[in-house]
């Protein structure tokens, strides 16, 4: 049995699940797009932001 993460939300006075990403959390409460206090605790990953998913560029001096 697997528990998801979750939180208070003082923003839309509800709890929230954190296992998925901001932009899922606003959708589904209905915040739109707003400064939200939790930010920092979820942990899904958006591959819908700019830059999501790109390597960064590989440098030549380094070996790796």
């Amino acid at each position: 049995m697997f528990d998801s993460p979750f939180a208070y939300c003082p923003k839309c006075k509800e709890m929230v699940l954190l296992d998925q990403t901001r932009r899922e959390c606003a959708a589904e409460h209905v915040c739109g797009d707003i400064e939200c206090p939790l930010l920092a605790y979820f942990s899904g990953f958006d591959f819908q932001q700019p830059g999501a998913g790109r390597k960064a560029k590989h440098d030549p001096g380094d070996p790796g």
